[in-house]
């Protein structure tokens, strides 16, 4: 899409009323260039008197004589003496004289942007001769249109009326374009407005009848005319959904109206279906809690120590994958912030080993930002894993030491490392042949379930470090 290029700060010398016009100005210029079927550019003087290239826009409708952004450029007169002029008479400047680039020919049309007495900016418009010569009915009245939205322009930023805010907006595919008249009346409507407008039951013809009688048009457009402001507004009449877009101009209105309806019904059916998965998500954390109490229960009536013990273990690893679901639960996304996850999990480990062993310091850092659901519940489940291996076993009775567990994030990779001040690893040490069956999970899900690496380093204690690959992220 050829977008605007955003402003670029204009001359200390704009009061800050000025520059929220010139920004809004630079706002609506992809509409204006869409309209127009020609390119556009927002020019500002400097301290110097040459203007500069503030921001411009492209059409998706026409080829353009200015290809590329010129923005942050200079622009010598000679380049565009309508725009110059425009600025020097503070009136519209209708150039005469074709000009060529890229074997485009075109005339400009230079729109002063302020008071008359005193401009501060210019929008400059090039039209192609081939649209100009040759134009439809539809072309001449957009074109039209895009002449009467900078016109409207030139006077003051336009602002949402119900909000008073800045107000923009763009033509979007299958967007119906409906001219108003000052009184009221339909003067001009797209073939896609009109189509539109018979899908929501208007019957006879949109040109001549009160913009009152089009479906919603009494809420959506009759309010918004000779105020100077804009409504946007999306109503549901006779089975249809229209979203409308009135823009007040010097006399009339332009109204722009897309047909929603399946769109918001595609919503609608998504909203269902999120709800449905975040109550999914909620009663697994539900079932894996219970889970977890059973298990809780039983270590606690056991009489074998090394029994209990497992079922503690086992409890850590069930709550893990419930502390996912929970924040599934609450997401909107099939996704969570693996660093909130992991940083809960540790906290869990550390409350239920700590209390027992002693004194051990336990540090979190880093972030990951968001993860796939099942990446974070299996990186969840090897964070408790690690973090109770090194309380456990790599500062073991001696109950004094710390704890860090550090994690990072990139668009296609996570990593988490897990380092204690203990005793280090044995002699001989390797980790497809170790008896303990925390790591054997943890070898298992990173290498076998996530396709990562893992690997063990000796240094001041013992350094654990995952690295797994994510799909390709933001």
């Amino acid at each position: 899409m050829n977008a605007p290029k955003q402003p670029q700060a204009g001359p200390a010398s704009l009061s800050s009323e000025q520059r929220a016009h010139v920004e809004n100005v630079s706002a609506n210029l992809q509409l204006a260039a869409d309209l127009g079927y020609g390119d556009v550019a927002l020019l500002v003087p400097g301290d110097d008197g040459v203007l500069r290239v503030m921001a411009d826009a492209r059409p998706m409708t026409a080829a353009a004589a200015v290809p590329v952004t010129r923005v942050g450029e200079s622009v010598p007169r000679d380049d565009e003496p309508e725009a110059y002029d425009a600025l020097d008479g503070g009136v519209l400047a209708c150039g005469t004289r074709r000009r060529t680039r890229r074997g485009i020919a075109f005339t400009s049309t230079g729109y002063p942007v302020g008071p008359a007495s005193k401009p501060y900016a210019v929008v400059v418009r090039h039209l192609g001769q081939s649209v100009a010569e040759a134009p439809g009915k539809m072309e001449i009245a957009f074109m039209r249109l895009a002449g009467l939205v900078l016109e409207r322009l030139q006077a003051g930023p336009i602002t949402d009326l119900e909000f008073d805010m800045p107000y923009s907006t763009t033509r979007l595919a299958g967007d119906g374009v409906i001219e108003v008249a000052s009184s009221g009346e339909v003067t001009y409507a797209s073939p896609n407005a009109v189509n539109i407008m018979r899908l929501a039951g208007t019957e006879g013809a949109l040109v001549g009848s009160p913009a009152s009688a089009l479906p919603g048009g009494a809420t959506a457009v009759t309010p918004v005319l000779g105020t100077g402001a804009a409504r946007e507004m999306t109503i549901e009449v006779r089975g249809r959904a229209l979203r409308y877009r009135t823009i007040a101009l010097a006399e009339g209105a332009l109204v722009l109206v897309e047909d929603v309806t399946d769109a918001l019904r595609r919503e609608q059916e998504l909203r269902v279906k999120e709800a449905t998965i975040r109550e999914v998500h909620h009663r697994v954390k539900n079932n894996l809690q219970t889970i977890a109490s059973l298990l809780r229960i039983q270590a606690r009536r056991s009489t074998s120590g090394e029994a209990a013990h497992a079922l503690e273990e086992a409890v850590e690893r069930v709550s893990s994958m419930a502390v996912v679901h929970e924040m599934l639960a609450e997401s909107t996304e099939e996704s969570v912030d693996l660093s909130a996850a992991v940083r809960t999990v540790v906290d869990m480990v550390g409350r239920g080993l700590i209390a027992k062993e002693g004194q051990i310091r336990i540090s979190v850092e880093g972030e990951t930002g968001l993860v796939p659901a099942p990446v974070a519940t299996s990186l969840a489940l090897v964070a408790v894993e690690l973090v109770h291996n090194a309380i456990e076993h790599g500062i073991g009775q001696s109950g004094t030491g710390t704890v860090a567990v550090t994690m990072r994030g990139t668009p296609s990779q996570v990593s988490l490392s897990v380092q204690d001040s203990g005793k280090g690893l044995p002699a001989g040490f390797a980790v497809n042949v170790s008896a303990n069956l925390g790591l054997d999970i943890v070898r298992t899900i990173v290498e076998d379930d996530l396709r990562g690496t893992l690997s063990f380093g000796t240094a001041a204690g013992t350094l654990v470090s995952v690295r797994v690959p994510v799909p390709e992220r933001s």
